[in-house]
């Protein structure tokens, strides 16, 4: 007896010691935050189950309140896919279809001569412009005004064209998810808001119940974490002053976002059929296909299948990925504007699947002078947002931005004439050196 409790207790020891060697490891990987600087949680599970989570840094600077696991965050574009799976959901109710325009439910919007539909929306493939610059030509730029999904309509009905016709290309913009609310709204009859909509039907039945929107950036939340910008002399506070939704705006924990992730395995949400489509990434109308499905992205990250997105609003910085072939999900949500959640989510990753982390890029020698003809201000041929580019150099014509691969164009003469940014599994972002 004593010899089969020593097995079983050394089997459990046994057991028990890669958990442990994982923490130590998170440990370190979120080492930099400390009680003078906000912070981040982080929560990982692996084959359905919680296996780890964890607070580092501050939630309140002011106050020295440390951030705990179950402190609640923003999420910035993390939200899409819960706005994503409101829309399929209705599909699936047969209340509107993923190829029903949106002047159907939004009669407001241009006719733009080509059908713009639900389905381009989810994809980013719609052509609608970003509602920033828009809003900052109008008078009412962001931080300056507190704005509401119905401001960020009127001016997307003010918008004479889009980027390009529906379908024919990739650029990702918040506005088309942010008006998707009101979609949703129009589509019940009034029977009820977005917001109560996606607690009924997502939030409720998944156990996410530190989930809400932020409709009102006035309203108290228990147990929230400030945003924090970094400035020469410490910090400054930066959590946003809007009441916009549905491409951002969602308040939760990294808890409630692993029950989220735990959906796309065993469907309690829309189940298999629904859980399949917001993940299959959307084809072209030229029949290439992206990396971006209904507002998830997929494509192969240390060679393994990664569905994930990431956000950012404010001072607040999130990550959320999963890697189904491996049964693991993490989540990272953080309160600091220099935090980069999916360096840190993808770090801790590799703990549970060991995956090999790619090689860093090695700096190769280029003509100082050849540098500084290439490095400089670009115009993104999708949208028409401006981008200065500081590149490290790998190899001759390429670069790294950002952690992005940038690939330069010439022309015959060898001048450079513009640049592709890989969006994770093609080059598809064009740039036009101005």
């Amino acid at each position: 007896m004593q010899s089969l409790l020593c097995v079983l207790t050394l089997a459990a020891c046994l057991q028990a010691q890669p958990a442990k060697s994982n923490k130590t490891e998170v440990d370190r990987i979120f080492s930099a935050l400390n009680t003078h600087t906000p912070g981040c949680a982080v929560g990982v599970s692996h084959q359905g189950k919680v296996a780890l989570t964890a607070g580092y840094g501050m939630a309140d600077l002011e106050r020295a309140v440390p951030i705990n696991a179950d402190r609640v965050f923003e999420s910035g574009s993390v939200a899409k896919q819960f706005t994503a799976m409101a829309l399929l959901l209705l599909a699936q109710q047969g209340k509107i279809s993923l190829d029903d325009p949106l002047r159907k439910y939004l009669p407001e919007l241009p006719d733009y001569g080509t059908p713009l539909t639900v389905r381009h929306v989810l994809s980013h493939t719609s052509g609608l412009r970003e509602w920033r610059l828009p809003a900052r030509l109008s008078g009412t730029p962001e931080g300056s005004y507190v704005l509401a999904n119905q401001d960020l309509l009127r001016l997307a009905s003010k918008q004479s064209s889009l980027n390009f016709d529906p379908g024919t290309a990739y650029s990702y913009t918040n506005t088309g998810f942010n008006i998707a609310t009101i979609l949703v709204e129009r589509a019940l009859n009034g029977g009820t808001t977005f917001q109560e909509f996606a607690r009924q039907a997502i939030f409720e039945p998944l156990g996410m119940v530190d989930t809400q929107w932020r409709d009102d950036f006035r309203a108290v939340v228990p147990n929230r974490a400030l945003a924090y910008a970094p400035r020469p002399n410490g910090w400054t506070q930066a959590t946003p002053i809007e009441n916009i939704i549905g491409a951002g705006g969602q308040l939760s924990t990294v808890e409630d976002w692993l029950r989220w992730n735990e959906n796309f395995t065993h469907a309690k949400v829309g189940g298999p059929e629904v859980v399949k489509l917001q993940q299959t990434p959307a084809i072209l109308s030229s029949g290439k296909a992206i990396s971006s499905a209904a507002r998830l992205t997929v494509s192969t990250v240390g060679g393994l299948r990664e569905v994930a997105h990431g956000g950012a609003t404010g001072g607040y910085r999130t990550w959320l990925g999963r890697y189904p072939d491996k049964g693991v999900s993490v989540a990272v949500m953080c309160n600091s504007a220099s935090a980069n959640p999916a360096l840190l989510g993808r770090e801790t990753t590799r703990l549970w699947t060991g995956a090999v982390p790619p090689p860093k890029p090695v700096p190769v020698a280029v003509d100082l002078s050849t540098l500084q003809k290439i490095t400089g201000m670009y115009r993104n041929l999708r949208d028409n947002s401006v981008t200065q580019l500081r590149l490290q150099p790998t190899y001759r014509d390429a670069f790294e931005f950002g952690g992005t691969s940038v690939l330069f164009r010439r022309d015959p003469s060898g001048k450079v004439t513009g640049l592709s940014v890989g969006d994770g599994r093609a080059w598809d972002i064009r740039l036009r050196r101005l």
